[in-house]
């Protein structure tokens, strides 16, 4: 599990800030990182406890965009459940995360489509 959400951090091609090519939450234990691979398309993501993991695809091409309230307001979030999805044609091109506060719980999920991140938002079903 990771505790105590510190920041999200979107980055964005420099030439376009609404480009998305990674995301970086940092928790207490570390700096969780999703970057899009701009060759297929796919998400990767790794782990640091220590320092923030550089850009692999994206450097120095990549600049931090501003984040919008709502994620401002998942500050202090835990996160029990992250995943990497794979689609039908076995390609790993989407990351989803569940943030959780004692008074509610936001899914994030980001799809790597034509280079860049989609950001979405998952709401349960009725």
């Amino acid at each position: 599990m990771l505790t105590g959400l510190v920041e999200v951090v979107h980055l964005a091609h420099a030439e376009d800030p609404a480009w998305l090519v990674a995301v970086q939450f940092r928790f207490d234990q570390g700096y969780l990182h999703v970057e899009v691979d701009p060759d297929d398309d796919t998400v990767e993501v790794s782990f640091d406890p220590r320092q923030r993991p550089p850009l692999r695809h994206w450097a120095p091409d990549a600049v931090p965009t501003q984040t919008n309230q709502h994620l401002a307001g998942l500050i202090g979030s835990t996160s029990a459940w992250w995943w990497v999805l794979r689609n039908q044609q076995g390609y790993e091109d989407a990351f989803q995360i569940e943030l959780s506060t004692p008074s509610s719980t936001t899914t994030l999920q980001y799809l790597a489509m034509a280079s860049r991140l989609h950001l979405r938002h998952v709401h349960d079903a009725p």
